[in-house]
């Protein structure tokens, strides 16, 4: 592949995030988007789920490992949104230093 190829390929890797961080940014000012996913689920639920593994009916019953995995999918999903914003945004610092050049 060429460098030129190359190029190109980044400038739509590049693309797809900055789009992508785009349409996160427009859904976190949603007030039901926040109600619904930044409120109930990455902090109601989270807590719930995390009161749930000290309970002794819940250890007793088995159910641990679920619980577990409600907080793992939890994490996830936090996880891609933290991806789509540093993927999706230039950091300060670079966009000083290409305004130098």
């Amino acid at each position: 592949m060429s460098n030129l190829e190359d190029q190109k390929l980044l400038e739509v890797e590049n693309q797809y995030w900055v789009d992508m961080w785009a349409s996160l940014a427009r859904l976190q000012k949603n007030k039901d988007f926040k109600r619904l996913i930044l409120d109930g689920y990455f902090k109601d639920k989270a807590i719930n789920g995390v009161s749930l593994l000290g309970q002794d009916a819940i250890v007793d019953s088995g159910m641990r490992p679920r619980v577990m995995e409600d907080l793992v999918a939890i994490s996830k999903l936090e996880d891609f949104f933290i991806t789509v914003e540093n993927l999706g945004t230039v950091p300060p610092e670079e966009d000083e230093e290409e305004s130098d050049v």
